[in-house]
């Protein structure tokens, strides 16, 4: 299997085994203590024959309750389909926005599923940001090929429930309410062939029993479950021990409290056969399911009252006859999964350990890794290593050792990836997209949660003379010195990484900036030529820069000079690396490190988007409140102010009058507490006649306070999502529309993604809007920009989305915000 014909080859093996990861169990991403409790709970899943999927729209919409106590509880075989990666959300931890939050979302919902034991399905759907109507999100994503992906999931996973989160008419943003609109065409379209039928050639037609919806709204026939039940072996609530899972969402601040006690959940009937007191009324979850299968009740009955907490190894012979039993049967979706949770079982029961690390978390195509793979039986079960073979390795070592209890046996080789391997990358990046959909590389990573594995080590051991066979990941393990030992996946990666220091250079008044350009090796001794590509009428000094990095993991800092020229137009920079042996890089290779997830490497294009603004700047100094994932200082660093990051000592102790404003980023309320109690010093600064101006913050009237010297609330949550909506400036006589930089309706073109969020929804009589625009169909809002004149200061509240805007070089926007600014400015 793992003998290497070409690179398509190999890329075939690593896909297969990800597939059967995904499917089954047979590629164990990650070993986990085998507790007897976990065995016992395995085992009694082996008498249960069922599936449900959940589905719904983004990372952090699963009932992680509803999910443990079908997972723990009801032993039933669980998935989520979220139809996105969470590209449009925001967050809390980091800079991360975008592709890169994608990535980061899409290991938090791994991370959950690990916790609660549920598998994770995703669609080609990416996150454009919130959205009000399934009709807006339509408009957005191809339905004909998402509605293909969830019919896929369905004729894969085979469910006999599904569960919406949402319904098709309750939900509020737009994705929710398609995710139940697209589930419940699926129901019916899935058992139809003639629906999709190009995905018949390697499945079947599905008819899940019933859909339901997780409902706020119980009809009285609603089902009613109730998550607050204590499980013993758990030692918990399935309630409390969904608390775990819910918090992986860290980067969306979803740190969950458990709770204790009753606590229901509702489920209505969307189609299908009717249920009155479970969700499987109706619904054979034994081995009925599968003919002839009498003997292999008997034996899992046997193997279920035989077990003992304290010797697991005394089940391994007849989990042994139980794994021949199901290989001598017919072939069949039941007898497939049975049979690799048998195997995995096995594993548990025999205290197996099975590890394969790598010397170095990651090498380049054409270069040596050696690979340290290492067995341990701790139990007396006799079992004999036959053989190891790991991905690239042309003839699989054969091995024959015998595996003495609790005697380590370590193995190591060279592996040589070949030249033409590709880089190690999230599969849905690799391929551009149009910002709606993404384009996969090959239709069959439509199964995968994450791409496959760089490297995969098969162990084939023999029990009894039963061969069976695990596949484990490599993974580099290192130790830290405070937090102990540590993994990360083991990658493919480019020799140079070469990165552009900001995604966005804006150019004011005909100035240049110095463009600092990152050069990091993985390899020793690499040198080579760097050139940055610009639009036509930049100027670039100098043409090209000779550098040599002589240390693996070594960083080169280089700059180029770039002014824009009489005619520039804003465009993009790319910085090309050509080392001395010809070949050439562009690419930055970024790391996504958290604590709660596997670190993740993204290879992004090295550049950068060049601005050449028509705008007017009176020079001052700001004081900036950092929130979360903010860039904002550094955008207006590039325009000439001088910007001081103010820490919550300063706004206590420090003289505020020095600043020309005061600016509050985005969550900074929601990330700093003190901020509440520190209103009164900012309050005072505006009535000496400063300018203190608010982004948007989430608590806004719930709780955190007044911001500002004038009440307002953001309670409703409006905003304006449509990034192309009309925009009516209300007073146009106003100082803002008109010093230092006139705005007109033309700076409100090529915004991104959407208008504004937490729109305020009452405010103040001494505060005056000075904008307002609705989305489609809806009454205009007015809450986006509100300005208030305190003593001899000005207070304003924008709810409008400069964090996205300036970032991404949107001009007019660099204009308005710079108005604001200087919006106490004398003329």
């Amino acid at each position: 299997m793992f003998k290497i014909k070409s690179r398509t080859h190999a890329l075939n093996i690593i896909l297969t085994l990800s597939l059967l990861a995904l499917l089954h169990t047979s590629l164990v991403a990650q070993l986990e203590v085998p507790t007897s409790t976990r065995i016992y709970k395995a085992i009694k899943k082996l008498n249960v024959l069922g599936s449900v999927l959940y589905v719904a729209a983004h990372p952090d919409d699963e009932n992680s309750a509803l999910i443990s106590y079908l997972t723990q509880g009801q032993l039933v075989r669980t998935a989520y389909l979220s139809l996105t990666r969470g590209d449009g959300g925001q967050n809390l931890l980091g800079n991360e926005k975008g592709a890169l939050l994608g990535v980061l979302r899409t290991q938090e919902l791994l991370s959950a599923r690990r916790i609660d034991g549920a598998q994770q399905f995703f669609t080609r759907a990416i996150d454009f940001g919130y959205s009000k109507s399934a009709n807006e999100t339509l408009q957005h994503w191809d339905r004909k090929k998402i509605l293909g992906d969830v019919v896929n999931v369905i004729r894969l996973f085979k469910p006999d429930v599904i569960i919406t989160r949402f319904s098709e008419s309750q939900g509020g943003h737009g994705h929710h309410l398609v995710s139940a609109i697209l589930a419940d065409e699926a129901f019916n379209a899935a058992a139809d062939p003639q629906q999709y039928p190009e995905q018949l050639d390697k499945l079947e037609i599905w008819q899940a029993k019933r859909i339901m919806w997780n409902t706020w709204s119980p009809r009285s026939n609603a089902v009613g479950i109730d998550v607050g039940t204590y499980d013993p072996l758990l030692g918990k609530s399935y309630q409390e021990f969904s608390a775990a899972s819910r918090s992986m969402h860290k980067s969306q601040g979803f740190g969950a409290s458990p709770q204790r006690g009753e606590d229901l959940v509702w489920l209505n009937l969307t189609k299908g056969e009717a249920a009155k007191n479970t969700i499987f009324d109706g619904i054979d979850l034994s081995w009925n399911r599968v003919e002839n299968s009498s003997k292999i009740r008997e034996l899992v009955s046997k193997i279920n009252q035989s077990f003992n907490p304290e010797k697991p190894s005394l089940l391994v012979p007849d989990l042994l006859d139980l794994y021949k039993l199901l290989d001598q049967h017919k072939d069949n979706f039941w007898i497939k999964i049975k049979k690799d949770d048998v195997r995995e079982l096995i594993r548990m029961c025999s205290g197996l350990w099975l590890e394969s690390t790598a010397d170095q978390p990651g090498v380049s195509p054409g270069m040596p890794v050696e690979v340290e793979s290492q067995t341990i039986n701790r139990s007396p079960v006799p079992i004999t290593l036959e053989k190891i073979e790991t991905t690239y390795v042309q003839n699989p070592q054969i091995l024959s050792q015998d595996l003495q209890n609790n005697k380590p046996f370590s193995f190591k080789e060279t592996v040589r990836i070949p030249a033409d391997t590709p880089f190690s990358q999230p599969f849905w990046l690799e391929k551009p997209n149009n910002g709606q959909m993404f384009s996969y590389p090959d239709e069959s990573h439509i199964y995968l949660a994450e791409s496959p594995p760089a490297l995969v080590t098969k162990f084939t051991l023999n029990l009894n003379g039963q061969l069976l066979d695990y596949q484990i990941p490599v993974r580099y393990r290192w130790n830290d010195p405070i937090k102990g030992e540590k993994f990360r996946p083991f990658i493919i990666r480019p020799g140079l990484s070469v990165a552009i220091d900001k995604p966005t250079y804006v150019f004011a008044g005909n100035k240049s900036h110095d463009i600092v350009v990152r050069v990091k090796t993985t390899r020793a001794n690499m040198m080579g030529t760097l050139n940055l590509k610009v639009p036509e009428g930049w100027e670039v000094q100098p043409k090209s820069i000779r550098f040599s990095v002589e240390q693996s993991g070594d960083e080169s800092l280089n700059r180029f000079q770039v002014k824009p020229g009489s005619g520039a137009k804003s465009g993009a920079a790319q910085l090309l690396a050509t080392t001395n042996d010809g070949k050439t890089f562009s690419s930055e290779i970024i790391e996504i490190a958290y604590d709660h997830i596997p670190l993740q490497t993204v290879l992004q294009p090295a550049s950068a988007h060049l601005v050449n603004l028509d705008i007017m700047i009176l020079p001052g100094t700001i004081g900036y409140i950092m929130g979360a994932g903010d860039e904002i200082p550094e955008a207006l660093t590039q325009l000439g102010y001088h910007v001081d990051l103010i820490t919550d000592q300063d706004l206590e102790q420090k003289d505020l009058s020095i600043y020309d404003a005061i600016i509050c980023g985005i969550r900074a309320y929601n990330t700093r507490r003190a901020l509440v109690h520190l209103q009164k010093r900012l309050d005072t600064y505006v009535e000496n006649g400063g300018t203190w101006i608010v982004q948007y913050n989430t608590r806004l009237g719930s709780g955190s306070g007044q911001i500002g010297p004038y009440t307002f609330s953001t309670a409703g949550h409006d905003r304006i999502s449509e990034e192309n909506a009309p925009i009516q400036i209300l007073e146009p006589d106003d100082q803002l529309f008109n010093y230092p930089n006139k705005i007109t309706q033309a700076d409100f073109k090529n915004w991104v993604q959407e208008r504004g969020l937490y729109f305020a929804d009452s405010w103040d009589d001494h505060l005056h809007p000075l904008l307002a625009g609705h989305d489609q169909g809806e009454p205009s809002k007015l809450g986006g920009l509100l300005i208030g004149r305190y003593g001899k200061g000005i207070f304003i509240y924008s709810a409008y989305a400069w964090f996205r805007q300036l970032p991404a070089g949107v001009p007019g926007a660099y204009r308005l915000f710079v108005n604001m600014i200087s919006a106490n400015a004398k003329k």
